[in-house]
């Protein structure tokens, strides 16, 4: 998947953890969400990242499912 450009980012941090939330746009003009996770291990001092993309199409089922979950809360 070719990025064609980064439309919003959004960063929310959470102790040792931050996650970003990239709008990007791809070449076909379709906009789909990057979801990032980083951390500090303070063992071995490196960075970890972890990613997952969130096409458009799915987002609504994707918070459906979230809403499901009882340790989450959205109303």
């Amino acid at each position: 998947m070719d990025e064609k450009q980064n439309s919003n980012v959004k960063i929310l941090k959470c102790g040792s953890r931050t996650y970003f939330f990239d709008v990007k746009t791809a070449k076909n003009n379709s906009q789909y969400l990057v979801v990032s996770e980083s951390s500090f291990d303070k063992k071995t001092q490196a960075r970890k990242r972890n990613s997952f993309i969130l096409f458009k199409e799915d987002l609504t089922r994707f918070t459906e499912m979230l809403k499901t979950i009882e340790l989450v809360e959205i109303k």
